[in-house]
């Protein structure tokens, strides 16, 4: 895991889980690039629901492309485990496309509709979350794109993830950065809250763990991004690999069978 220096939360209040002090350091699981195929768990099976926006939507992807975002690629590299997505939300060409992500909204909103998949009691819930709470256009960003009340929101989505699942582990992501320079600071701003707000619920002892997407444009260049927000093709597929690589990294003993049978519903192609 690589290690981040907290220091911007510092000020900040303790009841939002986002107060650090000056000698502490939170760690971000940070991209190794493993080799797709690796088993998980002994070959355990893999309920995963992506949570989020229209990054984990897939938006765009359907251009030139299958619609999937990147749950094909995760889907593929975890070749060595079944794996069954949760979610009463899909897109793409997928038989299995499902995830809790919606197009254009806010943590709030994907808080308020997420029950009816966790109820699906997912083991490995991927959170990526915030991108539209920076937004500096209100009517996009309708609870304000202050990045302090926005961690704040992303704790309560988290706690309410553990609250019905709290078997699963969850992995939540520094968010994608954005070349909108109007939407770069609070973006910034963002990421380094987040750490903070993870942090708290780990140390609550739920298996809850901040993962780096936040060098995912730094190290592809702006040019994986489709409009500055979204991913291309090929970055989705980068997405896929990050989130396979993390998965890989989750400690040993943290992802157990999933509860109850698998979601039952008709298969999308």
């Amino acid at each position: 895991m690589r290690l981040y220096w907290a220091a911007a939360a510092a000020v900040l209040p303790d009841s939002l889980g986002l107060r650090t002090s000056s000698a502490k350091m939170d760690t971000v699981m940070e991209f190794r690039n493993t080799p797709p195929g690796r088993k998980i768990e002994s070959g355990v099976e893999l309920r995963i629901l992506p949570v989020g926006d229209s990054i984990t939507v897939g938006f765009g992807s359907e251009i030139g492309g299958d619609g999937d975002g990147y749950r094909r690629q995760l889907r593929d590299d975890l070749s060595a485990n079944k794996v069954v997505f949760a979610g009463t939300e899909t897109a793409g060409t997928m038989d299995d496309g499902y995830f809790a992500a919606w197009n254009g909204k806010t943590i709030q909103f994907i808080a308020n509709h997420i029950d009816p998949s966790l109820e699906q009691r997912p083991n490995v819930v991927l959170v990526a979350a915030g991108t539209n709470d920076m937004n500096p256009n209100h009517a996009v960003s309708t609870e304000g794109n202050d990045p302090v009340q926005a961690a704040h929101r992303l704790g309560k989505l988290v706690d309410r993830i553990v609250g019905k699942c709290p078997d699963a582990t969850v992995l939540v992501a520094l968010i994608v950065d954005t070349c909108d320079q109007s939407q770069e600071p609070q973006t910034r701003q963002f990421q380094k809250l987040i750490p903070g707000v993870v942090k708290k619920r780990r140390d609550a002892g739920h298996h809850v763990i901040a993962v780096d997407f936040a060098t995912f444009v730094p190290k592809h260049g702006n040019k994986i991004l489709r409009d500055c927000i979204h991913p291309t093709n090929r970055g989705y597929k980068i997405m896929g690999d990050y989130w396979y690589d993390f998965i890989t990294q989750i400690p040993r003993g943290w992802i157990r069978a999933p509860v109850g049978k698998d979601p039952s519903r008709p298969a999308l192609s």
